[in-house]
């Protein structure tokens, strides 16, 4: 891969795991708040964005409107994941089921087949990550809506991918995409609360909400970036060592207990990310 590639996935993983580990373990506990001030974090970035680069071709439309729908989803089940479950549960699986899916999308779509070396890497890397996610302890729904949240990964992803190199421009798409998903997300909040109670709830603490949002639009749009000259399965895959971070940070700072199976798995990561980049 190429090294600007590389250094960019592995940036975008870091900075996932940061925000999710930030979403869930804020003082925060109510999630259509933080809906609201994320959305408003991601307007904010695509008014700039849109006064600066304009708007994108109609070719790009439709993988917009899909991504809008399926991202949506991704939010909803994410929330519901967040409540049932452990970080380093809900996380880590979530993310190790969407490699292999983004693999045969990119196979079946973009007919991108990686090496054997590096579908190798692919493989460990989805692997590592279930088996630092995977735990006989953890509550069914848990588990259910890691799945589901990560076959929305996959979708996106691919999507993305390929909605990027249509419009020739990651963060033109992306803007786009965000800003049309985050009028969706503003508008079900004030449904929700109601505008004067929604306002008033959002401006106790509003700035952790708008940070998450504008830091998880860079984060992902440097993992689209990469994806725009790189290939699509081992970009996401590389960014799927976000697990790595994730389970530091819950060990570190949430206080979540990680044993001997999830530190090997976090190893596996690793393995499998060092031949997808280096090999």
């Amino acid at each position: 891969m190429p090294p600007a590639a590389v250094a960019a996935a592995l940036s975008s993983a870091l900075i996932h795991a940061s925000w999710n580990a930030a979403l869930k373990g804020g003082p925060n506990a109510d999630r259509v708040v933080d809906t609201f001030l994320i959305a408003v974090g991601g307007v904010a970035m695509w008014a700039v964005l849109w006064g600066m680069f304009g708007a994108p071709p109609a070719a790009s439309w439709p993988y917009l409107a899909l991504t809008v729908c399926v991202h949506l989803f991704y939010w909803f089940a994410l929330f519901k994941g967040y409540d049932a479950g452990d970080l380093s549960h809900v996380y880590t699986l979530s993310r190790g089921s969407a490699p292999v899916l983004v693999a045969l999308g990119a196979f079946l779509f973009a007919h991108e087949t990686p090496p054997p070396v590096k579908a190798a890497g692919i493989g460990l890397v989805s692997v590592g990550i279930l088996c630092v996610g995977v735990s006989p302890r953890a509550p069914l729904r848990a588990t259910f809506w890691a799945l589901v949240i990560g076959c929305c990964i996959g979708s996106y992803s691919l999507i993305d991918a390929l909605g990027a190199r249509i419009t020739g421009s990651a963060v033109v798409y992306l803007a786009w995409a965000t800003g049309l998903m985050s009028i969706v997300m503003i508008v079900f909040a004030l449904w929700r609360r109601g505008p004067v109670r929604m306002v008033a709830q959002a401006s106790v603490s509003p700035w952790r909400g708008i940070l998450i949002g504008v830091v998880s639009f860079a984060g992902y749009g440097l993992v689209l970036w990469a994806q725009t000259f790189a290939p699509i399965a081992q970009t996401t895959a590389l960014r799927e060592t976000s697990v790595v971070f994730g389970a530091l940070i819950a060990f570190l700072f949430l206080r979540e207990r990680l044993g001997a199976r999830r530190w090997l798995g976090a190893a596996i990561v690793a393995a499998g990310a060092a031949l997808i980049a280096f090999a």
